[in-house]
């Protein structure tokens, strides 16, 4: 028998209840400083052992209780110290030890197993193992009668593993606990709200995004792009995306408008990272409906997500739907009306193909139009003019606002001058 099941077996053996909390904590102590100049597996033993002996059901429950709280959080700082990868898988059996054996007193021991499956869940998330990481996280028990659990904890577990779902690309799963965590969102407030708040939203726009939902994700990435309460950096790749997933809708009048709007965002024009990889030139040729050529497709391809290159049903992938759409509203605006065959050489591809995605664009009414199927015709028609009128008003809207901008920053009392000036005028 070795000292430490020796030192667990006279504590055991103590008739006073009242004495065994103060002794096992002094043991625990002991073995915790022991294990500060120990190597981490033979550590990690003798925690075990101590670990398996306190949840036996010999030992009191108010005993084993406060022993394995003091033995989770005084284990977790320890971990903290071990930091090489051999260590760290160490220390995730350890954990995953700790869950197997409170399993029988699971209802017991809810509260320390919950502290249990976080630690072993950032361990896994540290380690990119995205999926084990949400399922460990799901076993935790929120929705327990034996113990009361606030809104605010349910709500930043329930991101948490939104989080990691999306991270595995599994948005099925993801939009389920974003469901759950929308119900108790409107109950959390206070410190720390805003920040769950902003995690909510970012979900939600990945979730769209993945769910080919690119125009309502897009709208989503470009509200949240302006968050003063995101850093810098997220905000560019926030803002980034609500230009890859805008690129990526489907043709039509909202998605025009949303070019619009991306097109006269200065910080689009401005900010480097999308400048590369043909981001911006891309944004540009959609907006000013210019026919896009393979070799630009393809250099913008590099910045899409893996999900965002998956294959749709007909064998293409939602970028060769969004080019070909918008390559056909482009010889719109040029052709009166166009063969299938010429249309199929304009897109590069069949023909039969050139006349389903436009059939399938007149109908959905995202282009004005008509197929005659006889003469093997697509038949453009002019839209209205308005909506274009309105467009270029705002687009001149817009430059003035820039140009008042850019006086005032260099001449700051110019604005209160003329300010003055115009009741006088009027």
């Amino acid at each position: 028998m070795s000292s430490l099941s020796a030192s667990l077996a006279e504590i055991a053996s103590n008739p006073s209840q009242r004495d065994k909390l103060p002794l096992y904590k002094q043991l625990l102590q002991s073995i915790l400083d022991a294990a500060k100049t120990q190597p981490t597996d033979v550590a990690v033993t003798h925690f075990g052992e101590f670990l398996d002996h306190i949840v036996q059901e010999s030992v009191a429950l108010v005993v084993s209780r406060q022993i394995l709280q003091d033995f989770v959080a005084h284990v977790a700082e320890w971990a903290k110290t071990r930091t090489s990868e051999t260590d760290k898988d160490v220390v995730k059996g350890m954990w995953g030890f700790a869950l197997e054996k409170t399993q029988g007193r699971l209802v017991a021991f809810e509260e320390q197993v919950s502290t249990i499956r976080e630690n072993l869940a950032a361990i896994l998330e540290d380690q990119e193992e995205w999926s084990d990481a949400a399922k460990t996280l799901q076993g935790i028990p929120l929705e327990s009668g034996h113990r009361t659990i606030s809104d605010d904890y349910k709500l930043k577990t329930y991101i948490h593993i939104v989080q990691l779902l999306l991270e595995d690309e599994d948005a099925t799963s993801a939009e389920s606990y974003l469901n759950r965590a929308a119900l108790i969102l409107p109950n959390v407030t206070g410190e720390g709200t805003t920040q769950l708040q902003l995690q909510f939203k970012a979900s939600q726009s990945r979730i769209m995004d993945f769910k080919r939902q690119f125009l309502m994700a897009s709208h989503r990435y470009h509200e949240l792009s302006y968050n003063q309460d995101i850093d810098e950096s997220e905000r560019v790749t926030l803002l980034q995306q609500s230009v890859v997933t805008a690129l990526l809708a489907p043709a039509g009048p909202q998605r025009s408008r949303m070019l619009a709007t991306l097109y006269k965002d200065e910080r689009v024009r401005e900010r480097p990272e999308l400048q590369t990889n043909g981001i911006y030139s891309m944004l540009e040729k959609m907006y000013l409906d210019r026919v896009l050529r393979s070799a630009e497709v393809a250099e913008f391809a590099k910045n899409l997500r893996a999900h965002q290159l998956a294959k749709l049903s007909d064998g293409t992938t939602v970028l060769d739907r969004a080019v070909t759409e918008h390559n056909i509203l482009s010889a719109s605006k040029v052709y009166n009306n166009i063969t299938f065959a010429e249309l199929g050489s304009l897109l590069a591809i069949p023909a039969d193909r050139a006349e389903a995605v436009a059939s399938r664009m007149i109908g959905e009414g995202r282009m004005a139009g008509s197929i005659d199927q006889i003469e093997k015709l697509v038949m453009f028609q002019a839209g209205d003019k308005l909506p274009l009128w309105d467009q270029y008003i705002g687009g001149l809207c817009h430059q003035l606002d820039g140009i008042v901008d850019k006086i005032s920053s260099l001449n700051p009392g110019w604005l209160e001058s003329v300010a003055g000036q115009l009741p006088a005028l009027l």
